[in-house]
């Protein structure tokens, strides 16, 4: 087990059991089917959930709270594979409304860096704010991008430093056309979406109710489609490690 900063109760003061998955999600609300009914711990403002053979870990929104959240699951967890899950908007026309993807590559858009994933075949551009369908075509016409999303790059650079694999899988909330509300504006530096002060934004603003309307409702779709992607990923590695630990007759 290796050292970790905070408490993580029922393993002791200052680790947590090895895991060889690590699972990166920006909001509960993004894996809300996979999490349901499990108490998190939280470590350095990072909120950490037990799932099998994998430990998943939300750390907010963007690329710095992404980092920290993976950072978080290295040192405290011994992983073999950092995967970033989560929901993002569709570059591609052909994606819908709740199709689920794994990467095989994921550039960052402020860098241009590139980073290979496994076992996927979208590509996924990391942005620092998510935008309308103009920045949406541009970004599938330099990148060839697939998705958009806000974490994905910054969880790869930290798999790359580590020497560990790198995963992405992410599901479709928004599709190419879509004309995204303000969100970004109230995401705050520490990577929490200010709900609060968005509704009260929104409230007085009656143009943006469809739009946030049909985002809340896709979002849940999303949510469980990605939950069942996560889901059998982890299940699959934990049938895996179970059958290895059976002796040969």
């Amino acid at each position: 087990m290796r050292p970790c900063g905070g408490r993580w109760s029922g393993f002791g003061r200052t680790a947590m059991p090895d895991r060889p998955i690590g699972v990166v999600a920006a909001l509960r609300t993004e894996l809300a089917p996979l999490l349901r009914g499990r108490r998190a711990q939280r470590v350095e403002g990072v909120e950490l959930f037990e799932v099998d053979s994998a430990m998943v870990a939300l750390g907010g929104i963007g690329k710095m709270a992404a980092r920290r959240a993976a950072e978080t699951l290295v040192r405290c967890s011994g992983l073999e594979l950092l995967i970033s899950a989560g929901i993002g908007g569709a570059a591609s026309p052909q994606l819908k409304v709740g199709d689920v993807g794994w990467a095989r590559g994921v550039v960052d858009a402020e860098t241009g860096e590139r980073y290979p994933a496994r076992g996927g075949e979208w590509v996924v551009a990391s942005v620092l704010a998510v935008g309308g369908p103009e920045t949406k075509r541009q970004l599938r016409e330099q990148y060839g991008a697939d998705v958009v999303d806000m974490e994905a790059a910054a969880v790869a650079q930290v798999a790359r430093e580590h020497g560990l694999g790198f995963a992405a899988v992410k599901a479709i909330s928004d599709e190419a056309e879509f004309v995204m509300p303000p969100l970004a504006n109230f995401i705050e530096e520490s990577g929490r979406f200010d709900r609060l002060r968005f509704v009260a934004h929104i409230a007085v603003r009656p143009q943006w109710w469809p739009a946030v309307n049909q985002l809340r409702a896709n979002s849940r779709v999303a949510s469980v489609n990605l939950s069942d992607a996560v889901k059998h990923l982890i299940n699959n590695h934990s049938s895996i490690r179970r059958e290895e630990k059976v002796p040969l007759s």
